[in-house]
């Protein structure tokens, strides 16, 4: 049974496991791995272990009795198991997290977890990875780091009142920015991009490689 948790703390969703390096190698490098269920079974058929299990427990082949980790069940159906899993980490104050696999394989699920993303990243500092892109929820300024020509994607949860963009090729300037496609594929123009936004919005920052 573990006692700490070693940083990175990762969450490994069930949905589409990583096959870019860049997620695999965020997987590789992790300090404690937290499973929803059953991605634990993946895990477990490419030979690793998770340190942590938690969810209802209803998909996966995992033997309570062999396991070395920590086994967390959490019964409620009202929420998702990567909401188990945030609800967890909050009280076990692990408020720095990477989430893999959170995307893919069904749409739903896909949405909801993007949803569990807004929610979360209110009370800590999370983003998931996936294939393609690493994916944040901001609301009010922040700046990351990039690549020139890196594609960008900005997508409104609700209707933005004002939105400025600085380091992007199609810039805003304290625009009003609704809920549709008209964030997509930006680029950035060099090492670094910023945004100030008035309400959350999504945040696509596609890989290079």
């Amino acid at each position: 049974m573990i006692t700490s948790f070693k940083p990175p703390i990762i969450i490994l969703a069930n949905g589409q496991f990583p096959s870019h390096s860049i997620p695999l190698n965020i997987l590789d490098s992790a300090g404690t791995v937290i499973c929803t269920d059953g991605s634990a079974d993946t895990l477990l058929k490419l030979g690793a272990e998770p340190h942590v299990t938690i969810g209802d427990l209803d998909s996966t082949n995992l033997d309570k009795q062999s396991f070395k980790g920590l086994w967390v069940e959490v019964p409620d159906q009202s929420k998702t198991d990567l909401h188990k899993a945030l609800d967890w980490c909050i009280v076990n104050e692990l408020h720095e997290v990477v989430i893999l696999g959170a995307m893919g394989l069904r749409e739903d699920h896909s949405l909801g977890n993007l949803h569990i993303l807004a929610e979360f990243s209110e009370k800590m500092n999370i983003h998931f990875v996936t294939d393609y892109a690493r994916i944040y929820c901001i609301n009010g300024q922040k700046t990351f780091p990039s690549k020139k020509g890196q594609q960008i994607s900005l997508t409104a949860i609700e209707k933005v009142e004002a939105i400025t963009t600085k380091g992007l090729k199609y810039a805003l300037k304290n625009d009003l920015f609704p809920p549709a496609c008209n964030g997509i594929s930006n680029e950035a123009e060099g090492d670094e991009f910023s945004i100030n936004t008035s309400h959350p919005i999504w945040l696509f920052i596609n890989h290079i490689e």
